[in-house]
């Protein structure tokens, strides 16, 4: 199929909810949303976010300390965000053992790394006891080269496994390795971390609000929160009402980019996915069979997995920048992305070529300086927040849910005082600069990937803006 047919053909985002989430609320029989708060009501914690952040946070606490009054807030409905829109990967920060090395020394980088492996395990512990069938499938996250300029992409995080004696939880592979679990004929040699899931991250979001509800957690879905008004106790501020706690937690991911004291903190990106037909027989003409996670080594990485019914979600981190932390339809209908991420999947898999793009979607991540997620407290030690993830988040907000539920819980369990707790990453300037430079190395970002994709070097301009971010001090770019 020509590109220009296929660009007009593809389906048009923004137009309905993920595939995940009407596919998830299609099981439930389509419920309404919970009644939105039209009162003044007390509690001992509340939450604002109807995530997976805000939602693990509440499991947690339920679970520390069953009967207490939690109230949580969601301005959509629970897992309508990027909750409910993601690629579903679930995995650790064995990746990033360099960087957590270098942040916090090879002790608490491996207590970080281990943490957040353990949260791998506990969602699929949690969908098994709470008979949540979430597509938990532990078949490891792969990471394959798609062109030179890719490959030891991870030589890195591999020699720091293995000289922390942890060598097992990322394991390099030959290209036949890649090869015997996704024949694109573009990957070259890769890596594998056995211990990755995947998930249909809806019906995780939306289980986890029916185990909440059933554990008496109060929800108003529809709820706008317009003010946080810090003392003892915070007031919470929405459209029709107003909620009074001592301890009030933000699992707000992107949308904490348009809050004060946040706005410095984060920048906020497009990522889109692309869904084709059910192709289970090409599939397994590929060997692509196990379930695995797959990416690409790209900075605008290709996110991969399959569905039960043999689908390919295909997913880029190729949408726009926000400006002033807004998130709006920016995030969600961009044409240009998802074209982007469907000529990607094209490129990685010319083999399908025929095979028909149903649907597409998109939302916005959250993106730190440092890439990791950022934990805190604030006014006192009586705000808590958590956000950041830039695109990894199904796992770590396993980790922060655990997180965030012990610091209110006093804070005396050491899952609280991992180093990760309180860090603060560089700061991004402030706007217009930041959407600005956010836009221009975006754009760069995005070429540069495409033109080693397709063995050009980069133009001199293109690398330069590429390398401007590591030059200033954050963690983003090449």
């Amino acid at each position: 199929m020509p590109e220009h047919t296929e660009v007009a053909r593809l389906p048009a985002p923004g137009t309905r909810r993920s595939w995940w989430l009407r596919e998830a609320l299609e099981a439930e029989a389509q419920p309404s949303p919970l009644p939105p708060l039209r009162d003044r009501i007390e509690c001992d914690v509340a939450i604002v976010g109807g995530g997976y952040t805000g939602m693990w946070t509440a499991y947690d606490l339920t679970e520390r300390a069953p009967g207490i009054r939690i109230v949580l807030l969601e301005q959509d409905i629970c897992g309508g965000g990027p909750s409910g829109r993601n690629g579903g990967f679930v995995h650790a920060w064995w990746d990033q053992l360099p960087l957590l090395v270098e942040l916090h020394g090879p002790e608490q980088a491996l207590a970080m790394a281990r943490a957040s492996e353990a949260a791998v395990h506990q969602i699929g512990a949690f969908c098994e006891r709470h008979g949540v069938d979430a597509w938990f499938v532990p078949s490891g996250y792969m990471q394959a080269s798609a062109s030179p300029a890719q490959d030891g992409d991870w030589d890195r995080a591999v020699a720091a496994c293995r000289k922390l004696g942890v060598a097992d939880a990322y394991l390099p592979l030959t290209e036949a390795e890649v090869q015997a679990r996704c024949a694109s004929p573009r990957f070259r040699s890769g890596v594998l971390m056995p211990s990755g899931a995947t998930v249909q991250p809806a019906l995780l979001a939306r289980g986890l609000r029916r185990v909440l509800l059933e554990r008496g957690v109060v929800i108003h879905e529809e709820t706008h929160v317009r003010q946080l008004a810090p003392g003892d106790p915070v007031r919470i501020v929405t459209d029709g009402g107003e909620v009074r706690a001592p301890q009030v937690v933000l699992g707000m991911n992107a949308w904490a980019a348009g809050w004060g004291g946040f706005r410095t903190r984060l920048m906020t990106w497009g990522s889109y996915i692309v869904l084709t037909e059910p192709i289970p027989d090409r599939l397994e003409e590929i060997c692509w069979t196990g379930g695995e996670a797959v990416t690409d080594s790209r900075f605008t990485i290709h996110y991969f997995r399959t569905t039960r019914d043999g689908r390919v979600a295909f997913g880029a981190g190729v949408g726009a920048a926000g400006f002033g932390g807004s998130i709006n339809g920016r995030f969600t209908d961009d044409r240009a992305a998802v074209s982007r991420a469907a000529a990607g999947f094209r490129h990685l898999f010319p083999m399908l070529a025929g095979v028909r793009i149903e649907d597409a979607w998109g939302g916005p991540i959250d993106i730190s300086s440092d890439r990791l997620p950022a934990i805190g407290s604030l006014h006192g030690g009586r705000v808590h927040f958590a956000h950041g993830y830039s695109g990894n988040g199904v796992g770590p907000s396993r980790l922060a849910g655990r997180i965030l539920a012990a610091i209110v819980d006093g804070g005396t369990d050491p899952i609280a005082r991992l180093p990760i707790v309180g860090a603060r990453a560089r700061r991004f300037p402030p706007e217009p600069f930041r959407y600005v430079g956010a836009r221009m190395i975006r754009e760069a970002l995005i070429r540069k990937d495409e033109a080693e994709d397709r063995g050009r070097r980069p133009s001199l301009a293109v690398r330069a803006v590429a390398k401007l971010p590591r030059w200033l001090g954050y963690r983003i770019g090449h």
